[in-house]
């Protein structure tokens, strides 16, 4: 398949150069190029070991520039090279020089044996390129067919998060009592919160192990601002690009969710503030916190409820310290160890 202009050749354990400049000369055209280079990278090899070691086997740098032309351009440039290689041996090396005569019948066993052993080499080298080709094409297949079936799944998961979402939202305005229908909100807020981590999840790693972190996050609080805030309330995010386990992920958007949340229930009486949070790669670990400029907090309140046990159970889970302020407002301060991920 031609490569697009400023795009890098690929070794596959061969170079396949015709295929790579197709779109620039013809396949034919680099294939006898890539054998003439080779031919010259002979000659020049032979000029200069004559120097040295005058008349020394004939054959010796044949063989290499052969497979370094079938490696990077095919079996013909690998042809072309044999020919033009025993040719020059023939006429140039072999005594009677400048003739193609055959001094004795032991030349021209050697001239056969060596033809026919890089003939030999030449179609192994061919098979191997086949056989790599063959299998980089099943494996691009492979590819394609698994990136399809997550594709479908990932759609198919994230409508049924959207679907138990729309049930929650349904039951909680049907719901005549306020404290149901403040718990059925928050259990869909929740539910978006897990399902979001699918959003960033298939195209965050080659694995799909891990995801960004950061982008992660700012779905949540883009989700957080049109369901849950009001125009008054501003919830701003920064947030360094980092790359965390999916598990993580879902724990820390959890707690984010439960702490803006909670700011915009109880922090502001008359509706007007702002919600900060930020995340910081320390290296060993990340910081996080969440702070609003509210009213402060009740630690009685923060004790209780099924929030507050909930952000408890999720710093466990992270191994994390969690440091609660309240200086003009509430400021939770989470240092949570980084796991290391292949």
């Amino acid at each position: 398949m031609p490569r697009g202009i400023g795009q890098k050749m690929v070794w596959r354990g061969y170079l396949d150069l015709p295929s790579e400049l197709a779109g620039k000369l013809p396949r034919f055209a680099t294939e006898v190029m890539v054998a003439f280079a080779a031919i010259g990278l002979a000659v020049g090899g032979r000029i200069a070991l004559d120097q040295v070691i005058p008349g020394v086997i004939p054959f010796v740098l044949s063989f290499p520039v052969i497979a370094i032309a079938t490696l990077m351009a095919g079996m013909r440039a690998g042809l072309i090279a044999i020919v033009g290689c025993q040719l020059l041996i023939w006429y140039a090396v072999m005594p009677p020089f400048r003739s193609f005569a055959i001094e004795s019948p032991a030349q021209a066993v050697s001239l056969m044996l060596s033809t026919a052993a890089q003939l030999v080499m030449l179609w192994a080298i061919g098979a191997y390129r086949g056989m790599t080709g063959r299998l980089e094409a099943e494996n691009r297949q492979r590819i394609e067919d698994l990136s399809l079936a997550l594709r479908e799944i990932d759609h198919r998961t994230k409508n049924n998060f959207q679907i138990a979402v729309g049930l929650l939202d349904i039951q909680g305005r049907n719901a005549t009592d306020p404290a149901l229908r403040s718990a059925l909100g928050r259990a869909a807020a929740r539910l978006q919160a897990i399902g979001g981590v699918y959003k960033n999840l298939a195209l965050s790693s080659a694995d799909l192990k891990v995801i960004r972190l950061h982008d992660y996050l700012d779905d949540i609080c883009g989700r957080v601002r049109e369901g849950l805030l009001s125009p008054a309330i501003r919830l701003e995010l920064k947030a360094t690009p980092v790359t965390v386990p999916h598990d993580q992920a879902i724990r820390i958007g959890l707690i984010i969710n439960e702490l803006v949340t909670n700011a915009a229930k109880h922090a502001f009486p008359n509706g007007i503030g702002n919600v900060r949070i930020a995340l910081d790669d320390m290296g060993s670990a990340l910081r996080l916190t969440v702070s609003d400029d509210g009213t402060g907090f009740d630690q009685d309140q923060i004790a209780d409820g099924l929030g507050a046990r909930m952000i408890q159970m999720l710093t466990r889970q992270l191994n994390a310290q969690v440091t609660i302020g309240s200086d003009k407002g509430t400021s939770y301060a989470f240092s949570i160890p980084r796991i290391v991920h292949a």
